[in-house]
């Protein structure tokens, strides 16, 4: 069979499963894997193995027991193999989300975002927000926590709710999947050997440019198709209001917000730059080498901001041990 049909079909059951069987994704993605993994032909599991063997990532018996293992075992294996490049990165960016949250800071960077541009230019506050929220922490996320955010602008502007959606959209959803160190963009870098510090730099110029064309066709549907405000049952507008009313010096400062984002693209990057050929020579930058050789490694990049993000939470709190 045709490796594309397999591919359609494994999406086909993880779109279904959590579509129209409304399973866990982690339900779908396995049963998906299952599907492809059984329709897959020996003859490409053969071919995969020799891959591996010219690669030096296989030895001649690895690759000549491989196309003979189990299904089971098959899935079992790469899924611990994704676990080993991205475990500790899932892990670590469901922290920082959800410290961001309960501290403030995510807010803090939404709000500061309105005030520098502007409140008639909420949308593009919005846009650059969840763009930089959706770096370190997962989509799902941003999105639950900028929803009522827009809403609550929306309370002032009703007109512009379908915009304010579509901003937070456009500009997560780009870099969630396109900027590292978001888990899913650092497997993509870690499958096709690409460094990085160029994916982080390359996700954020396309990212960038994707999110404007973006916004320029929300603006577009806004007015063709309006999205009413209405109220919710998970986000009463009554709520919504209070929230948006919250004091400003109850949250953490913008910089202390910013730090578990900005943190692990500059360290993640600075490694890259440090080992780029016209800096590799550079003697007077070897003091710095120890310290990015470090903290610039992906795992520990991440672990440096899910440690700070936690940090502002105890601080902004400031109660006992037993409720934080």
């Amino acid at each position: 069979m045709d490796p594309l049909i397999i591919l359609l079909i494994g999406m086909v059951v993880v779109l279904g499963g959590i579509l129209a069987l409304r399973l866990h994704a982690f339900l779908a993605l396995l049963l998906g894997a299952l599907a492809v993994a059984l329709l897959t032909p020996t003859a490409a599991l053969e071919q995969y193995a020799a891959k591996q063997v010219e690669d030096q990532k296989f030895t001649q018996k690895e690759a000549e027991s491989f196309p003979k293992q189990s299904v089971g075992k098959r899935i079992a294996d790469r899924f611990g193999a994704t676990a080993t490049k991205i475990g500790i990165l899932i892990a670590m960016a469901a922290i920082i989300g959800k410290c961001m949250l309960e501290s403030g800071a995510a807010d803090k960077i939404v709000r500061a975002s309105l005030r520098i541009v502007g409140v008639e230019r909420a949308p593009v506050a919005f846009l650059g927000s969840s763009f930089l929220l959706a770096i370190p922490v997962f989509f799902d996320t941003v999105f639950y926590l900028m929803i009522p955010l827009g809403k609550s602008a929306a309370l002032r502007n009703a007109k512009k709710y379908g915009v304010y959606v579509l901003a937070i959209l456009a500009g997560g959803t780009m870099a969630h999947s396109l900027v590292p160190p978001t888990p899913g963009p650092l497997f993509v870098a870690s499958e096709l050997g690409v460094d990085v510090g160029k994916m982080i730099l390359g996700g954020l110029l396309v990212g960038s440019c994707a999110s404007f064309v973006g916004y320029q066709y929300v603006k577009w549907a806004n007015n063709r198709w309006p999205i009413p405000l209405r109220d919710s049952a998970e986000a009463p507008l009554a709520d919504l209001e209070k929230t948006s009313q919250i004091d400003e010096n109850k949250l953490p400062s913008l910089w202390l917000s910013l730090l578990p984002i900005v943190l692990p693209v500059v360290l993640i990057a600075g490694g890259t730059f440090l080992k780029s050929p016209w800096l590799k020579e550079n003697a007077s930058l070897d003091f710095l080498r120890p310290l990015f050789g470090f903290f610039g490694d992906k795992n520990v990049a991440l672990i440096t901001s899910a440690a700070i993000a936690m940090a502002t939470v105890v601080w902004i709190k400031r109660t006992n041990l037993k409720e934080l």
